[in-house]
């Protein structure tokens, strides 16, 4: 890969952002009329856009997916955010002013991919701003969520460091329903859970994920740590714990599946006689 020349981050201004803040439904046309290019902005903020700050990066080009479901360019994008900004301190990645620009200036046309906007939505205003806090704006936002993705699941102790991350955007519903709850921002507790549904999946191959189970996996851990529990236990314990959950909840859905398909070969038999009788 071709190392980039080195640049400033910068933030959007103060009252660039207000701007934006004040006039949402404009923004978001401007945004349905332009999806190429950022360069409106100027003209309708004015020269007051950003703000030059003194730390460094190396600069980086992000690859506009095909679609918003381009797993393949999505991994490729979230990795390169988090190789070249995870050297800047929390402060600035929790900034909403710093992703406003890297979503403006770096990442415009990657952005409106992933998060199409439609008129008279609240798609600007719920993943281009921290209009929830900054909590969920982090989670929510375009960019934001690509680079926490993973920050929270990247594993130097793995032959790939980054399995799991490309686990997790391949059902980014599985994260989502973490990054709700309070302990997400726990490192150990997301790569243990991470790691035990990737082990359930791997021994289930048959097994069609119900999208509803991350949320009951989630509510666990939440009852877990409304008892200090989570406080205790390790990265293996958090495994162990979500892979015993998992495993039941897997098997009682696989057990529902069987039922339910014995049932409906049992009604197509009946069908398949009174059809038979009522030609007679």
């Amino acid at each position: 890969m071709m190392r980039m020349s080195k640049i400033h981050i910068k933030y959007m201004s103060d009252v660039a952002l207000a701007t934006l803040k004040a006039n949402k439904n404009e923004v978001t046309n401007k945004l349905i009329e332009n999806p190429n290019s950022s360069d409106w902005l100027s003209e309708f903020v004015g020269d007051d856009l950003y703000v030059t700050k003194k730390y460094e990066i190396e600069d980086f080009i992000l690859k506009v997916p095909s679609n918003e479901k381009d797993r393949e360019t999505d991994i490729y994008n979230s990795i390169i955010l988090y190789e070249k900004l995870n050297k800047l301190p929390l402060h600035v990645l929790t900034d909403e002013r710093f992703w406003c620009w890297v979503m403006f200036d770096k990442g415009y046309e990657v952005s409106l991919k992933y998060m199409p906007v439609k008129k008279e939505s609240s798609i600007f205003k719920d993943h281009w701003l921290f209009s929830q806090g900054k909590r969920r704006g982090l989670f929510f936002g375009v960019l934001s969520r690509c680079y926490f993705r993973v920050a929270l699941s990247v594993d130097d102790t793995l032959k790939d460091p980054y399995e799991l991350t490309k686990f997790v955007i391949s059902n980014p519903l599985r994260f989502r329903e973490l990054t709700w709850r309070s302990f997400s921002s726990e490192k150990m507790i997301v790569l243990g859970t991470l790691k035990a549904e990737k082990r359930i999946i791997e021994e289930y191959p048959n097994y069609e994920e119900n999208a509803t189970r991350f949320g009951d996996i989630a509510k666990l851990l939440s009852k877990l740590g409304s008892v200090m529990l989570l406080d205790v236990m390790t990265e293996k314990d958090i495994e162990g714990y979500v892979y015993k959950k998992y495993k039941n909840m897997v098997e009682t859905d696989l057990k529902k599946d069987k039922a339910a398909k014995k049932s409906n070969t049992i009604m197509d038999k009946l069908k398949s006689l009174m059809s038979k009788t009522d030609n007679k």
